[in-house]
């Protein structure tokens, strides 16, 4: 080992060194400190409480939840968690994320070395894995358990495998250590007689089993960037028939489908046809044509500001990334798409991928901000090219100031946030709060009952946003400006503190927002799980799935305070509501049910009641 290490070029040495360190940045960020904070609602909770309703009852082909079935999404990650939780218990935070966690260390394994198999940039691989593993969105996505980490690394695969198929001409792998090809371009002839005879292989096989499993991820979302690629090559090339050899559309699509057959065949056994409406029609074609009461903007623009603050600080990168890819204007992006080799192909191909994928999103009447995490990939290799280029190619100066202003700001903001939120806590605003109070005119205490009760909780701050505000004035600017202006040895410092940044993000940023919004819900939890099993549960006008989760009992849904009164059967009755249905409750009760509240919890906006029917005995739960 020492011998090979010594016999080494120096460049040689120092990729394996950034490799190792890119390796330990990454099971840091994506694999520590889960047990400092609980899972967080709405999806983390309910896909977790989905699995455990699965390996209770057995039926694997679709899990429930709170006895109902979950028709949400395809069944991959309920497979994988199920799996996880074999191993580690289903009580383990780290069985519930370690899909997610293994999703993303794959995404980001495997678009370095796809990146470096097709282009034969070995640099160019590491800065894309890079960029990939070192952003707030793709963190958020790889560090919680949802279905969107297996999307993101199952959608890559099949996607970076469908460039492979058509763009066949581009193995040309071997490079030095100063980054130089060794073999030759191939000829346009040789380039053909490569194609006809890798098109003679049976690659459909891989083409097909990639997008089953794609599919079982979360349905069809995961061909898309797949499929946006080949539309675009089926419109620029002439040789169609070609395309159509390579890549077997037929028998690709009956494999993937074989592939789902058997499962189909179980779900239609154990629950029926309701999946299928459930999934392709309300969770698919309703989701993008309406909001579905949970979309977080109306706005086209929503993922630009995203983009904005989830992949800082990479994005400034992006007009230099977008400018050389179409540097010699629409001739040559038609060239590289008719052509053969995917190093040219793979920039013009990234920026389609990116462009269509986050503008499919961006006129979807449903918009969250995970939406557009499959798009990141195309994003790092984009900015990847531009890192690989360092110290030979500079940022505009624009986005140079852009991105070092906007590091400031940020930084700024995590020096004055446990100010703001001791501050927050009073409805009477004093100091600098004051101050921007009287400036901007704005209403203070806000009228949203359960924001101000989440804001007013005497919660412990954690000392991480000052040291993240401190690095990011004195480290991550600094060393952003360097790198903007091709400065030798800028890319190394700015990746290590931004990772630095966001481990700390992890460590000390999200447990103190989860003490805000998730700890008062886990108390409620405690309280009902202790409660006899014999106690009704009813959660009134809420969807919080951790408190299902955490206290193990199932429950009533019920939507509004007249409903409470016709099932009160029992002599007592845990009911979960938000604050400002307390009042209306104890109403309706009183004059409809022949029932009286006997105590109360209430944090955060939310009240948990015992009520008692009158004349039965009842004792007060505080």
């Amino acid at each position: 080992m020492r011998s090979w290490w010594k016999t080494m070029s120096r460049s040689g040495r120092r990729f394996y060194a950034l490799c190792a360190l890119l390796t330990l940045a990454s099971l840091w960020l994506y694999g520590a400190g889960h047990a400092r904070y609980g899972l967080f609602d709405v999806d983390e909770s309910i896909f977790t409480q989905a699995t455990i309703e699965m390996r209770a009852s057995g039926k694997v082909s679709m899990p429930t939840y709170n006895e109902e079935p979950r028709y949400h999404k395809p069944p991959l990650f309920y497979w994988v968690q199920d799996a996880s939780m074999s191993l580690l218990g289903e009580n383990s935070l780290y069985a519930a994320r370690l899909p997610s966690i293994l999703g993303a260390l794959g995404t980001i394994l495997l678009l370095g070395w796809g990146v470096a198999r097709l282009t034969g940039s070995r640099r160019w691989g590491l800065m894309s894995a890079m960029v990939m593993a070192l952003n707030l969105s793709f963190l958020v996505v790889g560090r919680a358990a949802t279905a969107d980490g297996l999307l993101n690394l199952t959608s890559l695969a099949l996607t970076l495998w469908v460039v492979h198929v058509c763009f066949p001409g581009a193995a040309v792998l071997a490079k030095n250590d100063h980054g130089q090809v060794d073999a030759g371009v191939f000829s346009a002839r040789l380039r053909k007689v490569a194609a006809r005879s890798l098109a003679q292989r049976r690659q459909w096989l891989v083409t097909g089993v990639l997008a089953g499993i794609g599919f079982l991820a979360k349905g069809p979302i995961a061909w898309l960037p797949a499929l946006v690629i080949v539309g675009v090559l089926w419109l620029v090339r002439k040789d169609r028939q070609d395309l159509v050899r390579r890549l077997s559309p037929v028998k690709s699509g009956l494999l993937a489908l074989a592939m789902l057959v058997p499962w189909m065949g179980l779900l239609l056994v154990q629950h029926g046809l309701g999946f299928f409406y459930e999934f392709f029609v309300v969770q698919n074609v309703n989701r993008y044509a309406g909001s579905m009461g949970n979309s977080q903007s109306g706005s086209s623009l929503y993922y630009l500001g995203v983009l904005l603050f989830g992949f800082f600080p990479w994005v400034f990168m992006l007009p230099k990334a977008v400018r050389l890819t179409t540097k010699g204007g629409i001739r040559r992006v038609r060239r590289a798409l008719q052509g053969e080799d995917a190093g040219r192909a793979l920039p013009v191909v990234a920026c389609l991928w990116a462009l269509v994928y986050i503008g499919f999103f961006s006129f979807s009447q449903t918009k969250l901000a995970h939406y557009i995490v499959p798009a990141y990939p195309a994003l790092a290799i984009l900015v990847g090219a531009v890192l690989a280029q360092v110290p030979r190619v500079k940022v505009p100066m624009v986005a140079s100031v852009l991105g070092g202003v906007f590091g400031l700001l940020l930084g700024v903001l995590m020096l004055a946030l446990n100010p703001l939120l001791q501050g927050l806590r009073s409805d009477h605003l004093t100091g600098w709060l004051g101050w921007l109070q009287a400036a901007f005119d704005f209403e203070w205490p806000i009228k949203d009952e359960i924001a101000r009760a989440v804001l007013s909780q005497p919660v412990l701050l954690d000392a991480a946003p000052m040291v993240i505000g401190v690095l990011m004035v004195l480290a991550v600017v600094p060393a952003w400006v360097l790198v903007s202006r091709a400065i030798k040895g800028g890319v190394i410092v700015l990746a290590l503190s931004w990772a630095i940044c966001l481990g700390l993000i992890a460590w000390g940023v999200v447990p103190v927002v989860w003490r805000y919004t998730q700890a008062p819900l886990a108390d409620m939890a405690r309280v009902i799980g202790e409660a006899p099993v014999t106690t009704p549960i009813i959660h009134l006008g809420v969807h919080k799935p951790s408190v299902l989760y955490l206290s193990g009992r199932h429950f009533l849904k019920l939507e509004k305070p007249l409903q409470l009164p016709d099932y009160l059967t029992a002599p007592e009755t845990l009911v979960l509501l938000e604050q400002d249905n307390v009042l209306p409750v104890v109403r309706e009760v009183g004059i409809h049910g022949g029932a009286q509240v006997l105590g109360q919890r209430c944090n955060a906006g939310y009240c948990l009641l015992n009520i008692a029917r009158v004349g039965l005995p009842g004792d007060v739960r505080r």
